[in-house]
């Protein structure tokens, strides 16, 4: 299926490695002109370069804990592409019980990156915002809740601004992740140990294994693609069906 994504110009926060790379590559591989930007240097060019041998990448270095940097970045990538239609916002301060650092990235400094995308995406072209969730805003998730509280109100939060920004005719929904596993990542380390914890987490899915960053970089081109032009406000779960509980 031709996603119709040839010529869009889209922003990929966080895309040196797993979720973010592969979505970035995706996209790349739909035609698009893709920009990525990451806080480490070495693994930001090193995606770089793998992305630029598909076609035209811009990368700049970025840390979206910083008030100001969201806003700059995505002038920059702006300015690079030629203007801006899909933003995905993969950001996560991913810092354990600290709530404040969880608040400021996931929220605060999300929102900023969102609202200066916004100013640079024009109406009734089909622009619109993809921000990646998590599982863990729809179970109990002990030792990260502070994780999995912002989560959780990253759903409301998109939800709220999709009505907001209907009338422009653009689109803003959550692609919520379930357990994922890339080489380096949380879960290859968990695996390479072969502990209770693996085979625990394992089991817990019914497929009998963890997802890929390229299935869930499959279903963020589709959300955002034309051929997804009437969803909005969704939080589209790609976890292998994990969860349990009902989405109403």
């Amino acid at each position: 299926m031709d996603l119709g994504l040839s010529g869009r110009r889209v922003l990929v926060t966080d895309a040196s490695k797993g979720i973010g790379r592969a979505i970035a590559r995706t996209f790349r591989d739909e035609g698009a002109v893709v920009a990525i930007c990451a806080r480490g240097a070495q693994d930001l060019e090193a995606a770089a370069s793998d992305l630029a041998e598909r076609g035209e990448v811009h990368h700049r270095t970025c840390d979206m804990a910083i008030e100001g940097e969201p806003s700059a970045l995505v002038e920059w990538a702006a300015d690079a592409m030629g203007g801006l239609d899909v933003l995905v916002s993969n950001v996560s301060a991913m810092a354990g019980p600290d709530w404040e650092a969880c608040a400021n990235v996931d929220l605060v400094r999300t929102d900023e990156l969102i609202r200066a995308a916004l100013e640079r995406m024009e109406d009734d072209v089909d622009a619109n915002i993809v921000c990646i969730g998590s599982r863990a805003a729809n179970t109990a998730a002990p030792r990260i809740a502070a994780y999995a509280a912002v989560k959780a109100a990253t759903v409301s939060m998109v939800k709220s601004l999709s009505r907001e920004v209907a009338r422009r005719g653009i689109r803003a929904n959550v692609v919520s992740p379930g357990d994922v596993i890339f080489p380096g990542g949380t879960w290859d380390r968990v695996r390479e140990e072969d502990g209770k914890l693996w085979h625990a987490i394992v089991r817990d899915n019914p497929f009998r294994r963890l997802g890929t960053p390229e299935e869930i970089a499959a279903t963020v081109a589709f959300v955002a693609s034309p051929r997804s032009s009437f969803t909005t406000g969704a939080n589209v779960m790609v976890d292998g069906g994990a969860t349990t509980g009902l989405q109403i």
